[in-house]
């Protein structure tokens, strides 16, 4: 699998951005606007009338556009899709929910789902912080610059 600039920009940009961040909910939260950019260029590259107002739509709502996509999407972002709406319901606990039990915990797994599916680029020794870290650049990485099945 060739990967793009754009893709091993972004994988390095989130890594550095998150890089920065101690705390396991922040890194959550940040991760997922990251991982919101990347999903809106994923939609600009397929919206061919570029209808689609991405800052006026949800995290989910992004979701359920890239989903409809489906026969010209490849199977890594069908795959990325997944993991992105698991990420999507970790966050909403964490807005959501006072006590935000098991977050962690879960977070760790979604990581390890995320980074047997797309191992991504590591650059450095694995903690559970990192992990997380590099999956999030990892699944973006795939979504900023989809391949098309056409």
């Amino acid at each position: 699998m060739t990967t793009s600039d754009l893709s091993k920009i972004f994988e390095c940009a989130a890594g550095i951005q998150l890089g920065r961040v101690n705390n396991i909910e922040l890194i959550l939260l940040k991760g997922h606007l990251l991982l919101e950019v990347a999903m809106n260029n994923a939609i600009s590259k397929f919206s061919k009338r570029k209808v689609v107002k991405c800052k006026d739509l949800s995290f989910s709502k992004k979701l359920k556009v890239l989903e409809s996509l489906q026969p010209y999407i490849h199977s890594d972002l069908k795959q990325a899709l997944l993991h992105l709406e698991q990420l999507n319901r970790l966050r909403n606990r964490l807005a959501h929910e006072f006590m935000f039990d098991g977050g962690p915990e879960d977070l760790g797994r979604w990581s390890e789902a995320v980074l047997k599916d797309f191992p991504g680029t590591k650059v450095c020794r694995h903690t559970f912080r990192t992990k997380i870290i590099q999956a999030i650049g990892a699944l973006g990485s795939v979504v900023v610059d989809p391949k098309s099945e056409l």
